[in-house]
């Protein structure tokens, strides 16, 4: 029970280059500008003076290829017939933008948007057969154009008599429905989020109903040095951390070569250099890795804390392609306990060929 998806879409140049995820439709990428109704503002990487993200660093965005994909983004596979819960900031210039939907391979459920009126609803079976069945939320929740609003959900689909959908935004609950309406007449094997909307952040789901109020920040820390472990041999730049540093990925430019049974961690970016005080959901390790040719290794990511390795789950490599694989720490594995910020910053991150 626990997170599935923790991203702030920080630490990537590309979403399409992305696998994590169980489906990545060409389109989606990275925000290098926000527009604001008259003005175009760029990320300061970029030759700009603004930051675009939520708080800083980027966002996530639909390119103009989006009209050709409407009601798809980033899809997740879920299990019907069990309790959900997740949360996204959004920053809209349209309306009837949809926030979440819930489907399968043949046709989509529910749909959660905001409407022309800027009215949080729920539509079902807009996509697809079926009767189109709309709930309104209260007349106070309004989506501000051209801001950021954090919105959170929890819900249960796919069984009837059983559904409900629970939608809050910026921590006011605007929609509390439990619904045979809700059920569509078939299995929900994947929820896809955000749609149709102007820039995406900080977006997480979970398998339980645990929900995060007040709004999360999901921050993106670095490598700065090496770790305990240096047994891999870097390409491109003499130290191994200088390969795994940057935000942007430059793919075979810099890199480390990693052998079976070869190992690297790294200290890391100290959090508090950017806040003092919060409280930490999770840890997420993420790598961005490709298989050379006959590649049979696996890699196995893992943190050091208190001088003490901690192994995460080994995960295959694709041969001949970057992707990301990832572990999620939702606890301290040194002390069974949540996280500080303190541990944070004490916490070696590296990976290993198995």
């Amino acid at each position: 029970m626990g997170f599935i998806i923790a991203d702030g879409f920080d630490d990537r140049y590309w979403i399409n280059n992305d696998d994590r995820y169980d489906d990545i439709w060409d389109g989606w990428g990275l925000y290098d500008s926000l527009y604001d109704g008259s003005d175009l503002y760029y990320h300061p990487e970029h030759g700009g003076t603004a930051e675009i993200g939520r708080y800083g660093g980027y966002a996530m965005n639909l390119t103009d290829d989006y009209v050709s994909y409407d009601y798809v983004a980033i899809e997740k596979a879920i299990s019907s017939g069990k309790d959900w819960s997740g949360g996204i900031a959004v920053n809209s210039l349209d309306d009837d933008c949809a926030l979440a939907t819930f489907g399968n391979a043949t046709k989509y459920g529910p749909i959660i948007e905001f409407d022309a009126a800027g009215e949080v609803v729920i539509l079902r079976n807009k996509v697809g057969s079926g009767t189109e069945v709309v709930v309104r939320s209260n007349d106070a929740a309004r989506l501000t154009m051209n801001g950021w609003i954090y919105v959170t959900f929890e819900f249960h689909v796919g069984d009837a008599g059983s559904d409900y959908i629970n939608v809050r935004i910026n921590g006011e609950q605007v929609i509390n429905k439990s619904s045979t309406t809700l059920n569509f007449g078939g299995a929900v094997d994947n929820v896809q989020f955000p749609n149709t909307v102007n820039a995406a952040d900080d977006i997480w789901l979970r398998d339980d109903t645990s929900v995060i109020t007040p709004e999360v920040r999901i921050l993106a820390m670095f490598p700065n040095a090496i770790g305990d472990d240096a047994e891999c041999t870097p390409v491109g730049s003499a130290s191994n951390y200088l390969n795994v540093d940057e935000y942007e990925q430059d793919f075979d430019i810099t890199y480390n070569l990693v052998d079976a049974g070869e190992k690297d961690s790294f200290n890391m970016d100290a959090i508090t250099a950017i806040v003092s005080v919060g409280i930490v959901h999770a840890l997420v390790a993420r790598f961005f890795v490709k298989g050379d040719a006959g590649n049979t290794e696996d890699l196995r990511p893992y943190v050091i804390v208190n001088s003490s390795k901690y192994n995460g789950t080994a995960q295959s490599v694709v041969e001949g392609r970057y992707t990301y694989i990832e572990e999620i720490w939702e606890t301290n594995p040194d002390t069974s306990l949540a996280w500080t910020l303190a541990d944070l910053d004490a916490t070696q991150i590296g990976y290993e060929a198995v």
